[in-house]
């Protein structure tokens, strides 16, 4: 899953937080969030660009299953 997250300062920093954070959750392979970036034309908003991606139900099950 690829995102764009546009907002202020402020709000791409919480939104870099709370998508780092999601890296702990069990269900989670990886999670890449990139700097952030001024937009084009403004100097009040900014983007950050966020990859998730998630376990399978495949992948969740086999890992359950190993961890017996």
């Amino acid at each position: 899953m690829k995102l764009r997250v546009m907002g202020t300062k402020d709000e791409c920093v919480l939104a870099q937080e709370y998508y780092k954070a999601l890296e702990r959750q069990e269900n989670v392979k990886f999670v890449s969030v990139s700097h952030m970036y001024p937009n084009r034309g403004s100097n009040t908003l900014f983007r950050v660009y966020i990859e998730i991606e998630y376990r399978s139900e495949t992948e969740e099950l086999q890992r359950l299953l190993q961890g017996r």
